[in-house]
């Protein structure tokens, strides 16, 4: 009856923590991305787990044949034109360095998000660069849910475990 009464109390935590959306920040890499003139863009930024604000960025683009290339970090520039899930823009306070990446749209899982080569690209004051190639991928993060699925599996198997080790006693 002891063992009832815990595996209950074990079955109500775990469905109590599986029950709500997880939330989690989701991480994205920049993985390829090329411009125009031979730069790369590297780096990674991380969204709310509602994929509406941008918590934190640090992106550097490297210097091509045209010589551009900025580090972008919320202490180098601000982030207030970006409208996730489709657009990231960051500028310098001056706008003397824009950064544009707009995407098909941008999810939680799944496979690399291709960024719309169309509307990306990269300015300095009169020079600018479009992205020709390149993808964010998501950073794979274990959910809560999981978690707690794992321990009320565990739980389980432990208390089959007693019962059996009772019965042949």
């Amino acid at each position: 009856m002891k063992y009832v009464s815990f595996m209950s109390r074990a079955l109500v935590l775990a469905l109590s923590l599986t029950a709500g959306q997880a939330l989690a920040n989701i991480s994205y890499t920049f993985s390829g991305v090329t411009f125009s003139d031979g730069g790369t863009l590297t780096g990674n930024f991380t969204t709310n787990d509602a994929i509406s604000s941008l918590l934190n960025y640090n992106i550097t683009t490297s210097p091509g044949a045209g010589g551009l290339g900025f580090n972008y970090t919320p202490a180098t520039s601000n982030s207030t034109s970006t409208s996730l899930p489709s657009i990231l823009v960051l500028s310098t306070t001056a706008l003397d360095n824009i950064l544009q990446v707009t995407f098909t749209s941008l999810t939680a899982t799944g496979s690399p998000i291709t960024i719309n080569t169309f509307a990306s690209f990269e300015q300095h004051l009169n020079a600018r660069r479009d992205i020709t190639a390149g993808s964010a991928v998501v950073a794979a993060v274990p959910e809560p849910e999981n978690y707690a699925m794992m321990l009320a599996g565990l739980g389980w198997l432990g208390f089959i475990a007693r019962r059996r080790k009772q019965s042949a006693a």
